[in-house]
Order: C-alpha cells, then sequence, then structure tokens
C-alpha cells in the first residue's frame, strides 16, 4: 500500500474511451444518414448499435489510445477482447448473422497482419489469410487473459470462422477522441455557411445530452429523424435573422426564497420601488439572469456584437421612454405617491408583456424583457415615474436627472 499513489487510480483512459465512444457514435450516425433510416444506441449490444426497423444492421466497438500508438497485432488484447464480445454475440444469436461489425481504433495496423486483411481500407479484403493468422495466434499465444476467446473460436469450424470475419471491417487510425471532432465538422461542411465552430459545439452538445438521457432512461435510441431535425433547428437558429437559445440557460430559476441575495441589485429596486409583488421580483430575476446568460454567450460565439446590442439597446430605450411618457401624461400636475407607483406598476407591465426581439427570429420573450431589467439595473431607465430620485434617495447618491437615457 505504501508503494501506491492515487495516480495508481487515475481513470483518464477510461474517460476518454467513453468519450471517444459518444464522438464516433455522432460521426457514423451522420454518415449513416446518408444512406437511410436507423435509430442508434450506446452500451447494448455493443459499444455502438445502429438498428433498422427493430433489427441490428451494424455494431462498432471501439478502441482509444493516446497514450501511445498502439498497433493491432495478430496476438492483440484489443482485436481479440472484440472477437470476444462478437463470438458471444454470435452465439447467442443477439446479433444476427448478417449484421456488420466494425472494429474502430486509434491504433495502426502493419501489412500482412490478420487486421490488415480486415481492413476497410484494403482494396481487396483477405479473409482466408485473416482466418489463417488469427488460428495460428489463438494455437501459440500464451495470454492467459484470452485464453477464453482463443479456444471460442478455435471451437468453431474453419467455415464458421470466415463467416464471421466476413461480417468484420477494421477500420484503423480513425483519429483520438480530439481528432475525431474534425471529421465530424467534415460531415457538417453543408450544415451552414456561418459560425461553422458554433453549430458544431451546439449539436455536440444536444447529442451528448441525448445519449446521457437514452444511457439513464433505456431508451430505444436517437433516430435518424430526431438527428436531421436537431441539425435544421440549428440551421435556423444561425440564420442572420436568428439566433441560438440555449436550453440550460432557458432553464435558469431563482427560488422564491432566494430573493434576498438580489435585494441590494438596482433592478430589484426597481420593481420595488412601484409595489410590485414578490412573484414579480422572481420574474425579474429571472429575466435577468437569463437574458445576461444568453447574451454573454452570443457574445463569445461571435453571433451578437457590441454594435447589435448598442442598437438594440436603443430602441429598447426609445419605445420605453414613449411608453413612460403616455402613461405620465395621465397622471396631471401634482399627483400623489399611490397614483405614480401605479404608473410606475403600468410601465413595468409594459416592460413584462412588450415583444421586441433582439433579432426577428428569436422567439423567446425572456430575452427582451430581461435586457430591459439591465438597463434598469444601470438606471437608464425606470418604471417610477420619478425613479431616479427615489433611487438616488435610497442609494445616497445625487440624482442624475437624465439617468443615462441617450
Amino acid at each position: 500500500m505504501s508503494d501506491q499513489s492515487v495516480h495508481t487510480y487515475n481513470a483518464t483512459a477510461s474517460m476518454l474511451g467513453y468519450l471517444y465512444q459518444v464522438r464516433v457514435a455522432l460521426l457514423w450516425a451522420l454518415q449513416q444518414a446518408k444512406v437511410g433510416e436507423f435509430s442508434v444506441s450506446l452500451e447494448t449490444l455493443d459499444d455502438v448499435t445502429f438498428e433498422a426497423n427493430g433489427i441490428p444492421i451494424s455494431v462498432l466497438q471501439t478502441k482509444h489510445s493516446i497514450s501511445k500508438k498502439a498497433n493491432l497485432t495478430d496476438s492483440s488484447a484489443d482485436l481479440w477482447k472484440t472477437l470476444r464480445v462478437w463470438l458471444v454475440g454470435n452465439a447467442s444469436g443477439e446479433v444476427p448473422i448478417d449484421t456488420a461489425l466494425f472494429l474502430i481504433t486509434t491504433a495502426s495496423i502493419t501489412d500482412g497482419t490478420a487486421a490488415q486483411a480486415l481492413c476497410a481500407h484494403t482494396p481487396e479484403r483477405d479473409i482466408k489469410t485473416a482466418c489463417s493468422r488469427l488460428r495460428q495466434a489463438a494455437t501459440t499465444s500464451s495470454n492467459d487473459a484470452l485464453k477464453d476467446v482463443f479456444e471460442a473460436f478455435l471451437a468453431l469450424s474453419q467455415s464458421d470462422q470466415e463467416k464471421l470475419l466476413d461480417r468484420i471491417v477494421v477500420v484503423p487510425d480513425e483519429g483520438n477522441v480530439s481528432e475525431i471532432l474534425t471529421k465530424i465538422e467534415q460531415e457538417l461542411h453543408w450544415m451552414t455557411l456561418h459560425h461553422q465552430k458554433t453549430a458544431l459545439e451546439l449539436l455536440e452538445g444536444w447529442w451528448f445530452k441525448r445519449v446521457v438521457h437514452e444511457l439513464v432512461n433505456d431508451g430505444c435510441g436517437i433516430s435518424r429523424t430526431e438527428l436531421e431535425a436537431q441539425i435544421s433547428d440549428i440551421q435556423e437558429s444561425l440564420k442572420p435573422d436568428a439566433l441560438p437559445i440555449d436550453d440550460a440557460i432557458e432553464k435558469l430559476m431563482v427560488a422564491l426564497d432566494q430573493l434576498p441575495e438580489f435585494s441590494g441589485r438596482n433592478f430589484y429596486r426597481q420593481v420595488e420601488l412601484v409595489g410590485a409583488g414578490k412573484n414579480r421580483i422572481l420574474n425579474a430575476i429571472n429575466s435577468y439572469q437569463r437574458a445576461f446568460a444568453q447574451r454573454s454567450q452570443w457574445t463569445r460565439d461571435e453571433l451578437l456584437f457590441d454594435t447589435d446590442i448598442s442598437k438594440y439597446e436603443s430602441t429598447l430605450k426609445t419605445e420605453w421612454l414613449l411608453k413612460r411618457d403616455q402613461i405620465c401624461d395621465e397622471l396631471g400636475d401634482s399627483p400623489a405617491d399611490d397614483a405614480m407607483a401605479k404608473a410606475g406598476r403600468e410601465v413595468l407591465k409594459w416592460a413584462e408583456d412588450v415583444v421586441l426581439p433582439i433579432r426577428p427570429n428569436v422567439a423567446a420573450q425572456w430575452v427582451c424583457r430581461g435586457s430591459l431589467h439591465m438597463l434598469a439595473d444601470e438606471l437608464k431607465i425606470g418604471w417610477h415615474p420619478n425613479f431616479e430620485d427615489r433611487l438616488s434617495e435610497i442609494l445616497g447618491v445625487e440624482s442624475d436627472p437624465v439617468a443615462g437615457i441617450t
């Protein structure tokens, strides 16, 4: 025990292997979408399984190595462990006899090996040579850890060995977990003319969440139709008149008991100043949080620029000023405090209901609502007719007669 360290339990290789499996599934799903209908699942019959009409059409074993360049020799553990899985599926009947079997690996192969004879990149596959070399390896290897699979393979007749190997395709040098993204991006070159990097990030983010959902809920797989629908949604969200809405940001919620944490913010005080209830304060907080996070993300992804934001905020301030003036004109001279508070609630209601999208096809109303609360937080707009004076009293600072309004 004293000779061990925490590195003894490092699971980096395993984690990268699982991430690789998920990314390979996405790459192959994009490729399979060009051919026909399918549903894809992970960790069912194999690492990755493609089905059509409920029947497995292909299964994938993925083998990932990043620390060193592996090589698939005739006695390679990766090769024989894969054969073990397929021999079991073959014997149990869980994997039909016409299902294609793919070994996807970052490893290289050398000429003259069984893997080379089964390679997808080989102009003429040689099943008999592959069978002969594997029988020899199974007979001569002294690797006790693989003894069971050696025996299972040798127990088959030569004809059955060749039938099994004829279904197997080795795909070497597929690229590691990082490099596989380049291949995914190449598959998506037709997806959008703009913001290719963001499109890839959006698709992969959705894919990872869908895979997790399938694994947790033992789902029936991700279909071609669902994948193509998601790609279409991403295309639409990246058009010049639209912006993508992040699902996680849209779900941001603050609980009612968290209100005191925001009580020092100007936008909170602005809503409180006109006597609005706690639920409307909560709505203001949630709208502010979402709009701030989403606009920041759009800016980081270079989908929105400072000039776009300035133009949008100018539009919001112009419309707010018109609405405030319309409501305040009805107050008359020397209005009472309760009348001004009521007028302020009307302006706030306008801010909660108004539809002024940041782009024509951005339907999330909280973007507009939250952006108005962001301006209120900066004291550039407000709900109470005399919000500048009232807030300056609360904050103990001299009132700015224009409150930053331009």
